[in-house]
């Protein structure tokens, strides 16, 4: 692979992992809801192939990093591209939960798993940070304030999805500390959003980026994760003397849920009025559905309201169009990489002037 196509391969690709793994979690939960064994399988590959297009990501962005150390900084020196890095605790996080899901817990897999949780809930926590360190001392670029600069706050609050699972495993000590840990990471990310997510919306209103309308979706994201996190949370039961009841958090929920819709529909009508083409950006579209489609569910169980059922299977229609979409645009891009791989290749270098 040429460096010049090498460098090409930024955070922004983890998109495809997260987005496979968030259509993964829309079969999940339509297993759940009709038992059929064709959307566990469904789940079960869509799950696989989310973890296994993480893995190849992640070591070529490795790779890249050894091979050319002068583009480390691309990171740094770009809040996006320093945002789309949080993607890596988010695939974590909701990877191992599926795995999770699909083949249980042993007492080694529950071992790596709480490995996995501390590890990248400290990746979470440290990436919030030097988001905000960059936030205050960089000079910005109008275009780099978008919704993408949201992602580390939303990562740490993801850790509630592996959280849960091995709260239940082992109980005692290590259910307190996580426990805290949850509600600590629903604080931040929550507070963070408010004010995040204020600076983004003003610099897409003033800035109208169109590579970057994908990332609108992301709002819905944060509110959905707000809702999982609160019915999560009021599901472990008294722990430490601190409980959540759920007629606070059915409320709260159905308040939240009525903001994801607004955004939901807004985002949906510049999908189609907007079209975004030829970037990695349109994947930023997955992840977002797949969590809204997690709250609607939960909040469907928790209230009983039959119309959320059709609400999902909106989203999960409107889910799988997109990652479809997305690949066709996906195809785009290497594509033109390989054209540009062989046009480097057949270039000549110019022939020195005899005189």
């Amino acid at each position: 692979m040429r460096k010049s196509t090498l460098s090409m391969f930024g955070s922004e690709w983890f998109g495809i992992s997260i987005s496979t793994l968030a259509l993964a979690q829309v079969y999940i939960l339509a297993f759940g809801e009709s038992g059929s064994i064709v959307f566990r399988y469904a789940a079960e590959s869509f799950s696989l192939l989310g973890i296994a297009i993480f893995v190849v990501i992640f070591s070529i962005w490795v790779y890249r990093g050894i091979v050319m150390r002068d583009h480390v900084f691309s990171h740094w020196n770009n809040l996006t591209r320093l945002s789309f890095t949080a993607l890596i605790p988010i695939t974590c996080f909701v990877g191992n939960y599926q795995l999770i899901y699909f083949f249980g817990l042993t007492p080694s897999t529950a071992a790596l798993s709480i490995i996995d949780y501390y590890g990248n809930y400290l990746l979470a926590l440290i990436l919030g940070i030097l988001l905000g360190y960059r936030l205050y001392t960089k000079e910005i670029n109008p275009r780099e304030m978008n919704y993408a600069i949201v992602i580390p706050p939303l990562a740490i609050g993801t850790s509630i999805f592996l959280a849960g699972p091995l709260m239940a495993f082992y109980g005692g000590v290590e259910a307190q500390t996580m426990y805290f840990l949850v509600l600590m990471a629903l604080g931040i990310f929550f507070f963070l959003y408010i004010f995040i997510g204020s600076l983004a919306l003003a610099g897409h209103v003033s800035t109208k980026v169109r590579d970057t309308l994908p990332t609108t979706m992301l709002p819905v994201g944060i509110s959905s994760l707000i809702i999982i996190n609160l019915f999560s949370i009021s599901g472990f039961g008294t722990i430490d003397h601190i409980s959540l009841a759920f007629s606070s958090v059915e409320l709260l929920s159905v308040i939240l849920w009525g903001f994801e819709v607004w955004n939901f529909l807004v985002v949906v009508i510049l999908i189609f009025t907007h079209p975004v083409r030829g970037t990695l950006g349109i994947w930023a579209y997955g992840f977002p559905l797949g969590l809204f489609a997690t709250s609607t569910i939960k909040l469907l169980t928790f209230t009983g309201f039959y119309a959320l059922l059709w609400v999902y299977i909106l989203i999960a229609v409107i889910l799988n169009i997109l990652w479809v979409y997305a690949w066709i645009n996906t195809g785009v891009i290497f594509v033109g990489m390989h054209k540009s791989e062989i046009g480097e290749r057949e270039a000549k270098p110019d022939l020195p002037v005899r005189r």
